[in-house]
């Protein structure tokens, strides 16, 4: 399923969205990471780490890079 790309940049700017990102539809892959300001494959990696839904994305990748400025 095909999200639009309004939806998208908004989901992608709403810490507690529930919209999914689905991997296998590489037209939309590349709409989401683009709207979070990702390559595909740090997307793909996410997803595969902690699910589709946008709001665990953004949290796993804030959580990783909290932790790489504190390791720093």
């Amino acid at each position: 399923m095909s999200t639009d790309t309004q939806t998208i940049q908004d989901a992608a700017e709403d810490a507690q969205s529930r919209e999914s990102v689905d991997i296998h539809d590489k037209a939309s892959l590349k709409q989401w990471a683009a709207a979070l300001g990702l390559t595909t494959e740090a997307l793909e990696s996410a997803v595969l780490k902690v699910g589709p839904r946008v709001d665990k994305i953004k949290d796993y990748l804030t959580a990783g890079m909290a932790g790489h400025q504190q390791g720093g």
